[in-house]
């Protein structure tokens, strides 16, 4: 049963307008113009606080009653320009005219940027790669996941199929592992990356103020273990004013079937009257959707309060924050395809979907797995929850010194309830049987829906003496859904159950000195994390049907040879079985880094800038894991009934594995910025990165001993121009990397399944490519915001093991080196957004497109090239209030970003082995369904805004 939206909470919000005040007759008028001194029509003028308000006329001019027993705020603001507040004092005697000039708000060379220099910088002066975000322009769009936002930063491939969570970033060709830090307000959401991933904890909503963007250049020494770039998402402070805005949304997903509910709010201002040094801030947002591919029940709900609050004084300022993260979603799985010259969903599947589990749950007792109990429940979703603490302090001490501190704790959950490699298993194949454990169990197999009974029909497993090196024989009289797309077959639908948490203590000490024409800076980061973790690889095992929304298929046996058999039942009530299935893993760590950096900037002369700077970066981790040992088979299991086969396999944990690694690193980056004047400037930066490997690296591998840390290669160089209104960026650039290790596994043939570390491989790759970002405005009513990444990826030595049946004595080593594709750096990304705004009416179409790549390092086929379209279309009825109509993916396009292989041989993990599905695989099975993820489909929303 789907829970309740309070939708009189909309009706409110959708109806409330504020009330006027009733003021005394004080009359001000006046002009507004730009910065070419041209009037400007249609500006909103309005008393704050207060509903009284008008707009400028053709000439720019305005006239308005003020309030004459107090003073009056008056804000001039319109669509295009930054909005500008002016004090007024209505006791003055008589009528009052003033002239207003407002600034374009588009991206401008003398924005002052804080992500990615070593103090606080002009764009034109800083010899770096960035892009800002501000929330007016991110206002106007409706992303699906935070880091959708970032495909409108050049150069940056994004891939957010699967909702808000699990999505990747990849800049400057950087494809073969993480080399990017996400930050919330200069400290990265995740400081030892590899058991989370930051999406989970990162949420954009009103409480955002802007987001930089850094791509390579001083990331190598400003960001943690991070050399392929930051993306700083900076938070809202209060002003000197109070000032509050509620945002509400409604939508439809999936092709405008699946309700969204969505409700944001921010407040912050002096908190009290006589002292305006002492600011707050709070806000946040809920939300309840269904999801773009509903699985039956609701599949978003969650949301987040952050806070803070700053008291500036004479030399500085300090500032407290708080966060509160509470969110529950789970990540979409691939939608099954066929046709590999023009991929498209197989069958009766869409883009809308869903391939998760359905509603279904069970419980067993830590005597299962030797160390936790496990209750899983799929509408229960995967939740996460992050509190965090903070403070930032900055204090100047005169004669240029300046310290800096941030500090951040946090405490980190999630607790998973999902699907996990749904893909099909076919029912009357060995394959089937042996991963059920139900090889040799000769005899009939009723498959049935458990829900309404249906039945689907039998598999008989005989005994077959005419193979004696495989004497079993399967014959299937099925009539299961989807046979269109995999005859006698189900999905294989393992549930994944985890449960960890980590507790993060994060202090970044930045002390500065500042001369006439130079500045030094010397910084300590530190940061200590513990992490816990249970997983089970998965909890259960449904088998779903091949259909949108999945229904799980029970199983009942009834063996051979007997009289009056018994009935056995492979699965339980919901159509799960082997409960526990591949017993526990257990892993606790600390993991701890510093790093120390040094910066000198240099301003040579009033036109050139040289700045540099270093780091050296230790990371060591510690920690004690624990996996399941041998297996036994109970008779009668958990529930001590010997007819429940689901229950009946119990696992002794093995002993603490103790694991330690300690790495180093050093890296260095340099560059020279010339100035020629305040609309245009050149610069040049090297950079010589290194990345060590992500926490999990460390205790999911078997073969780590001696691992290096990864050696990158930047080069770039940029010119940046302004004019007027209009701004053009040009970044060309180079980026290597090495040593990056490939370490992958092989299953051994047999039962038990063990598996082996394939031989240590290192790789090598590198990418060339120009950066381009753009404003152009022709006039007060068009303009257009593009940007555009054009590249050549190259993998100059890339190597794999193809593992075979039965072991490694038949592996074959794959030598892709020099190829020149890569699926996440494509030869051409690009987004082109035309805005219209007349009056208080605005609209924008935002283009993107991704060009045409190989699906894998043998060309087997290639992902075709697609285009997705936005619109958005707004009116302010006042200052106050506004109203926004927005469609995603207009044409309701299957872009695909990603990819799973066949399952040829029948089983389900031959899906991952997308490198290995080579061009004679394709030729043997041209018909094959493979699975893909796509780019979300089409979506409605109507958004309605007040500001106070």
């Amino acid at each position: 049963m789907k829970e309740k939206f309070p939708v009189v909470l909309y009706f409110i919000l959708f109806f409330a307008f504020p009330i006027q005040l009733i003021a005394q007759e004080v009359i001000i008028s006046g002009k507004v113009v730009d910065a070419k001194a041209n009037p400007i029509e249609g500006v909103s003028v309005i008393i704050k606080g207060t509903g009284k308000g008008t707009l400028t006329n053709v000439n720019g001019k305005f006239s308005i009653e003020l309030d004459s027993v107090k003073k009056n705020i008056i804000v001039f603001s319109s669509t295009g320009y930054i909005q500008q507040e002016v004090s007024i004092d209505a006791n003055r005697s008589g009528n009052q005219e003033i002239l207003i000039t407002l600034a374009n708000d588009v991206q401008d060379l003398n924005d002052l940027i804080v992500t990615g220099v070593f103090d606080k910088r002009k764009r034109i002066e800083s010899s770096i790669a960035i892009t800002t975000l501000n929330s007016k322009e991110l206002s106007k769009i409706v992303p699906n996941s935070s880091y959708e936002l970032l495909r409108l930063v050049p150069g940056v491939f994004v891939n957010s199929t699967r909702g808000e969570i699990y999505n990747n970033i990849i800049t400057r060709g950087m494809v073969l592992g993480d080399y990017v830090s996400i930050q919330e307000d200069g400290l990265p959401v995740i400081s030892a990356s590899g058991q989370f991933t930051p999406d989970p904890f990162l949420r954009f909503d009103l409480t955002v103020q802007r987001i930089e963007a850094v791509r390579g250049g001083t990331a190598s020494v400003l960001g943690v273990n991070a050399p392929g770039g930051i993306f700083n998402y900076i938070s809202k402070t209060g002003t000197t004013t109070f000032e509050g805005d509620v945002r509400t949304r409604i939508g439809l997903e999936g092709n405008g079937k699946n309700p969204y509910y969505r409700i944001e709010a921010g407040f912050g201002g002096p908190l009290g009257k006589k002292d305006s040094t002492l600011t707050y801030y709070v806000g946040g947002h809920y939300r309840y959707a269904d999801g773009a591919k509903y699985p039956g029940y609701p599949l978003s709900k969650g949301g987040q309060v952050k806070g803070n609050l700053v008291k500036k004084y004479k030399n500085g300022f300090i500032k407290l924050y708080v966060k509160y993260l509470d969110d529950r979603t789970v990540q979409f799985e691939s939608t099954p395809t066929v046709d590999f010259d023009k991929p498209r969903p197989a069958g009766s599947f869409t883009n809308s979907s869903s391939l998760l589990n359905p509603n279904a749950g069970l419980y067993y007792p830590s005597s299962v797995l030797g160390l936790t109990d496990v209750s899983y429940k799929s509408d229960q979703l995967n939740r996460y929850k992050d509190i965090s603490a903070g403070l930032n302090w900055e204090h100047r001490f005169g004669k240029g010194w300046k310290l800096e501190n941030a500090f951040r704790y946090s405490a980190k959950s999630a607790l998973v309830n999902s699907s996990v490699i749904v893909f099909p298993f076919s029912v009357d194949k060995f394959y089937f049987y042996a991963y059920a454990g139900l090889l040799g169990k000769f005899g009939t197999y009723k498959f049935y829906n458990p829900g309404t009974g249906k039945q689907y029909g039998t598999v008989k497993q005989e005994l077959d003496f005419s193979n004696p090196s495989f004497p079993f024989k399967f014959t299937a009289d099925l009539n299961l859904p989807g046979g269109d797309i995999q005859p006698n077959s189900v999905f294989y639908n393992p549930l994944a159950y985890e449960r960890s948490t980590m507790n993060d203590f994060l202090n970044q000490f930045t002390i500065k000195k500042q001369f006439a024409n130079m500045g030094f800076t010397a910084g300590l980061f530190t940061a200590s994390t513990s992490l816990e973790q249970y997983l089970t690889p998965p909890a259960a095992t449904g088998y779903g049907t091949i259909e949108d929304k999945p229904q799980f298929v029970g199983i009942d046996y009834i063996p051979d040879g007997m009289i009056n058999p018994p009935t056995y039942h492979v699965t339980d009530k919901y159509g799960i079985s082997t409960y526990g299935n591949g017993g526990l893993f257990y892993n606790k760590a600390t993991v701890s880094q510093a790093a120390f950096f040094f910066g000198h900037n240099w301003n040579i002369n009033q036109k050139l800038n040289l700045d540099w700077g270093i780091r050296y970066e230790l990371f060591k981790v510690e920690g004690k894991l624990a996996r399941p040992s041998s297996q036994l088979n109970t008779l009668g299991g958990v529930d001590n009934d010997s007819t429940t086969l689901y229950d009946n396999v119990q696992y002794i944990l093995g002993d603490y594995i103790p694991y330690k690694s300690t790495l180093n690193s050093f890296s260095f980056s340099g560059g020279l910025n010339y100035k020629v004047n305040n609309g245009l400037s050149f610069y040049a930066r090297y950079a010589q990165g290194s990345k060590t490997p992500d926490f999990n690296f460390f205790n999911d591998n078997s073969n780590v001993t001696g691992v290096e840390a990864q050696k990158i290669i930047q080069f770039e160089v940029g010119a940046k121009f302004s004019k007027g209104l209009n701004n053009l960026f040009v970044t060309p650039f180079y980026s290597a990397l090495d040593k990056v290790p490939n370490l992958g596994r092989g299953q051994n043939a047999g039962l038990p399944i063990t598996f082996y570390a394939n031989p240590k491989i290192y790789n090598k790759t590198h990418t060339i490519g120009v950066e381009i970002e753009g404003n152009y405005v022709f006039n007060k009513y068009f303009g257009i915001r593009a940007n555009a990444v054009v590249q050549q990826f190259t993998a100059d030595k890339y190597q794999f093991y193809d593992n075979r049946d039965p072991g490694p004595q038949d592996d074959t080593l794959i030598d892709r080196s020099g190829q020149k594709i890569s699926t996440q750096a494509p030869p051409l990304i690009f987004n082109i957004t035309p805005t219209f705004t007349y009056h208080n009416f605005f609209s924008n179409i935002n283009w993107y497109y991704m060009g045409k790549r190989s699906a894998n390092s043998s060309e087997t086929f290639y992902l075709p090239a697609f285009s997705q379209f936005d619109i958005n279309l707004g009116y302010a009825f006042s200052k106050m209030v506004s109203v926004q109509v927005s469609v995603n993916n207009i044409f309701d396009h299957y872009g695909i970003m990603s990819w799973s292989a066949p399952t040829t041989s029948g089983l389900a993990f031959e899906t991952f082995a997308t490198d290995t599905f080579l061009p004679e695989d394709r030729a043997a099975n041209p018909d094959v369904v493979y699975y893909t993820l796509g780019i979300q489909p089409r979506s409605y929303f109507l958004t309605l805004s007040i500001k106070f």
